[in-house]
């Protein structure tokens, strides 16, 4: 038996969402290595935590999608409305953050979108991904 197109989003979705709570998981477990450790260590798990708090709002967001649009002509566009609204907020911020020439007052604020927008994108890129790949021809 094949899976329908629908079904592989779904698959993906359920291993995206696996692989994110591994990854918090693990982040977790080395809390006190990266408190006692060097501060880098300590903001590059501010910077991790966010990544993987965005992946999870995408997730969450796009099983929504997924359970409130039953078939893949549903969802599709729902998905599509979705997808382009984070990777356009993305690439906005990504520009600021590009042209940014000094931290400014709310800098740990924007820094944690960026790596929140960052990890959504990454979920969206990979479902769009299975998407494509399973475009019936």
């Amino acid at each position: 038996m094949t899976q329908s197109k629908y079904e592989k989003v779904q698959i993906q979705l359920y291993d995206l969402l696996d692989t994110t709570k591994f990854e918090l998981s693990e982040l977790n477990q080395n809390k006190a290595l990266v408190i006692n450790g060097p501060d880098s260590k300590l903001i590059q798990r501010g910077f991790d935590i966010a990544y993987y708090q965005g992946q999870k709002k995408a997730i969450d967001a796009i099983d929504t999608l997924l359970n409130t649009y039953n078939d893949m002509e549903t969802f599709l566009p729902h998905f599509e409305t979705y997808s382009t609204n984070y990777s356009t907020e993305y690439q906005d911020i990504l520009s600021k953050f590009e042209s940014l020439n000094e931290p400014t007052d709310e800098f740990e604020y924007f820094i944690a979108q960026y790596y929140q927008l960052k990890g959504q994108v990454h979920v969206i890129n990979t479902i769009r991904t299975t998407i494509h790949n399973n475009m019936e021809v």
